[in-house]
């Protein structure tokens, strides 16, 4: 599973979804994958998302309503493949409150994913 996390400069929140999502999948079957970008991160120093990003992931993870929002007025994106964390952008990088409420969110992405597995199975 392919999976994008998506913020407002890709400083924050999705590189730190990013990372909390492969150290909770490390240890698990080499299935899934993970990339973050930004909405606006030209110049910021994040990177930015792309039509490519978009078309490459399965699930795209975006922090906020707004940042749907943005990719449906730039791009095509299916609402099943959307998930809304709704985490605001009040943290900073390395932030352990950040990282607790990304875990939880990631958790619950990881448990909906397994049962997509256990399904397909079936």
């Amino acid at each position: 599973m392919r999976v994008l996390f998506v913020c407002t400069a890709n400083i924050s929140r999705s590189p730190t979804a990013e990372v909390v999502f492969r150290e909770l999948t490390v240890s698990g079957p080499d299935r899934h994958e993970a990339r973050s970008a930004g909405i606006l991160a030209e110049g910021g120093g994040g990177r930015q998302v792309s039509e490519d990003d978009l078309q490459w992931a399965d699930v795209v993870c975006v922090m906020e309503a707004a940042h749907y929002a943005y990719l449906l007025r730039r791009w095509s994106v299916p609402s099943e493949k959307v998930r809304v964390f709704g985490i605001p952008d009040i943290y900073s990088p390395g932030d352990p409150v950040l990282e607790e409420l990304l875990r939880t969110q990631i958790l619950l992405l990881l448990a909906e994913l397994d049962s997509w597995g256990t399904a397909a199975e079936k």
